[in-house]
């Protein structure tokens, strides 16, 4: 079983919270109070907190300004102090004496407040941290304070000896400070998921028993119907019942253009209602939905740690022992050699600069700002994983059909064997149809006649990169839609005629589905489809980040030669799934981690094969549900984009991780020479710290790819002005 101090998550930013060294399990009263994986999340929380008394959390910001005021009215009686060693002044005699003594005993007055303010709220941080058995840098920073503290009120009792108040007041504060940076940075590294989640209304207006009532939006279920509004948004997955209305879908598909949605159309929760009262019937629970699922997924992926998030675990496990030792035996080694004052001085601007924020921060915190910007470009990473993983890769392999291509195709001829009516041919094809969706079984619903009378179908089963099969009113022998490999592997003869017509048009590279029955194919359907408008750029830009790029199609040879032709790029047709599957594993050994690009259910043993597999939106739940990245749009450049923004990702968390590790090393070694006094160290881990803020957070302000298309651009509608290919299409519907 699993230790519940292990998978305890920080209450204000999510993160783990460290593991327990010692002990075994929490008990009940403690794992009931909010739990923190830094001081900084914990003042952060005070301070940003919107329930209970508004004033505590003001006064929580009153401390920090309260406490560098005074901070700084003790340096500058410490500074008065410093100039009598300046000007040899002797203050043991005399009205300096006297002077001396006045102002050690202001900075004791100024600075206690100081340590109640600030360092109060560390202690209670370190205690917790105790309790749960982690021994954390709080712990170790605060001993070092209390003491300077101690040995300061000591000398001001005695009347002689160095006072360090200055020291104790300027660590506290640099050290909320910092921790105060971290916290705000999160925040940020988080926002774009935040304003997500306050999209979605709390209550919303059911129909229910004849009259509208208002229900919060945890109490929708499956099957309730809606009132929206224009200007409100949708909130969870449904379809239209009345009304028509434009929907604006940029916040979830990237599409600038709005949507006209008709009764029966699909509407994602999230999406904004332009112009019309319309009825939604709800198909998801709220939690559910597109845009809670997306919320939920990258959630779920902040929390996962990639190879680099797992080894600075692992540094953090031996550094801070690490640094317990060195700076004890620094303290001891200063200690006997000049005083204890120095080796207290010593020690504790080992542990100041030691302190492990930029290494925690190093890797987190990139990778959220990463999975935050690549939100807000409509490309869903599951894990911390796949961003590494998707920086690797040598190769990507593109689907073809709704990959390549929209997913418009239309039905531009239809032949027949010459004793067949074309009324059966379209109405056993259109039967078939109805219970496929492939993009060819939509295209035979929207372009062939429905004059037909019905057909009704009985055991249908679809046979993915092949077609689908089906008893159609009670017949003994199926009736199959799909490719010429269907028809053989079923024994059905091609008849001289649709021989002689599939020659010519797959010469001419034209998509053909043929349909047939008992023992003879009848017909053949010829279809035209959409390239997308972007596959050629996208594979250039693939090529530029010198990637090994091919196509894997389930088409015929010699369709597969054209589309090579239009993208000046190698296809590999005929294939079956297994046969994507090999060529995938053939791809990882002979090139390297190969990313998969697709869309359909036969894509989805190599998107699970891939080293990285990659679904677009207009797949299916099945491809969506086994790739490591979605696209939340078509747009195929966001495929480049992807693949440079993770290579990106990678690069800052090593120079991070890079910076952290050289940063720790060199001050540890200069501190414990006695070379760095405590408040330089403290300042340099707040600057250490910032260095890390500020380079992940490039991750979410600088682009480094043109500006991506919307959708618009990308969907074909039936007499679009958009270039129309005839390209080859796989039979497999």
């Amino acid at each position: 079983m699993t230790d519940a101090v292990s998978t305890t998550a920080c209450d204000y930013c999510g993160l783990p919270v460290p593991r327990s060294w010692f002990g075994s399990r929490a008990s009940a009263e403690e794992t009931s109070q909010p739990s923190y994986c830094c001081f900084g999340c914990q003042f952060a929380s005070s301070v940003t907190q919107e329930s209970g008394d508004e004033g505590a959390a003001r006064w929580t910001l009153t401390r920090l300004g309260l406490a560098i005021f005074l901070t700084m009215n003790v340096m500058v009686f410490t500074m008065t102090l410093w100039s009598f060693d300046i000007y040899g002044v002797d203050d043991s005699i005399g009205m300096s004496a006297s002077l001396a003594g006045l102002l050690r005993s202001l900075c004791l007055l100024l600075s206690a407040p100081v340590l109640l303010l600030l360092g109060q709220p560390i202690i209670v941080s370190a205690m917790q941290s105790l309790k749960r058995g982690v021994l954390s840098t709080d712990l170790l920073v605060m001993a070092g304070v209390i003491a300077a503290f101690a040995y300061s009120v000591t000398s001001v009792m005695r009347g002689s000896g160095q006072t360090y108040f200055e020291v104790g007041c300027m660590v506290l504060v640099m050290m909320t400070l910092g921790r105060w940076l971290e916290a705000t940075s999160r925040i940020r590294a988080t926002e774009t998921l935040d304003e997500l989640e306050r999209l979605l209304p709390d209550v919303v207006t059911a129909e229910r028993d004849g009259a509208l009532h208002e229900i919060p939006i945890a109490d929708v279920v499956i099957g309730d119907q809606l009132r929206i509004q224009p200007g409100e948004r949708f909130p969870t997955d449904g379809q239209l019942v009345t009304g028509t209305a434009s929907v604006d879908e940029q916040l979830v598909t990237g599409e600038s253009w709005p949507v006209t949605k008709q009764p029966g159309d699909d509407v994602i929760g999230g999406t904004l209602n332009l112009d019309a009262q319309v009825t939604l019937r709800v198909t998801e629970r709220p939690s559910g939905g597109t845009l809670s699922r997306l919320i939920a997924a990258v959630q779920e992926a902040r929390q996962s740690q990639g190879v680099h998030q797992r080894l600075a675990d692992r540094m953090a496990g031996w550094f801070l022992p690490l640094v317990t030792l060195i700076a004890v035996t620094t303290f001891v080694a200063h200690g006997l050699a000049s005083s204890w004052g120095a080796g207290l001085m010593a020690a504790m601007s080992v542990v100041l600069v030691a302190c492990p924020c930029a290494l925690g921060l190093a890797t987190p915190l990139a990778a959220w700002c990463s999975l935050d910007h690549a939100a807000r470009k409509q490309v869903l990473f599951r894990s911390g994983d796949a961003i590494e993983q998707l920086a690797a890769v040598k190769a990507v392999r593109f689907d073809k059909t709704g990959t390549l291509t929209t997913n418009v195709a239309h039905v531009c001829r239809v032949h027949s064997d010459g004793h067949t009516p074309t009324s059966e041919i379209n109405a056993r094809a259109r039967a078939l149809a109805e219970t496929s969706t492939h993009i060819f079984a939509r295209s035979l619903l929207k372009d062939i006649d429905t004059s037909t009378s019905p057909h009704s179908v009985i055991d249908s089963q679809s046979l993915p990169g092949l077609g689908v099969q089906g008893h159609l009113d009670g017949e003994d022998s199926p009736t199959l839609l799909g490719s010429e490999k269907l028809m053989r592997q079923h024994a059905l003869n091609v008849p001289n005629v649709l021989r002689s017509a599939l020659d010519q048009e797959e010469t001419a590279g034209q998509a053909v589905t043929l349909i047939g029955w008992n023992g003879a194919v009848r017909g053949m359907f010829v279809f035209n489809e959409v390239l997308r408008e972007e596959a050629a750029d996208a594979i250039a830009e693939c090529r530029q980040l010198s990637l090994d790029v091919a196509i894997l199609t389930g088409d015929h040879a010699g369709r597969g030669r054209q589309i090579a032709s239009l993208l000046n790029v190698p296809v590999h047709a005929g294939l079956l799934p297994d046969d994507k599957l090999s060529l995938i594993r053939e791809a990882k050994q002979e090139v390297g981690e190969v990313a998969m690009i697709g869309d359909g259910i036969n894509d989805a043993p190599a998107l699970a094969a891939a080293d990285v597999g990659i679904a677009m939106r207009s797949g299916s739940d099945v491809s969506r549900d086994s790739a490591d990245v979605c696209l939340l749009s078509n747009d195929l450049c966001r495929v480049p984009w992807a693949i440079e923004h993770a290579r990106r990702t990678v690069r800052i968390i090593r120079q991070n991780l890079g910076w952290a590790v050289g940063y720790n090393s060199l001050g540890i070694v200069a501190a414990a020479c006695g070379w760095l006094h405590p408040i330089f160290a403290a300042m340099l881990m707040l600057v250490s710290s910032v260095v890390v803020i500020g380079n992940s957070l490039r991750l979410q302000s600088t682009e480094s790819h043109p500006q991506l298309r919307s959708d618009q651009s990308l969907v074909a509608s039936h007499d679009a002005a958009v270039p129309t290919v005839p390209l080859p299409m796989e039979a497999d519907t």
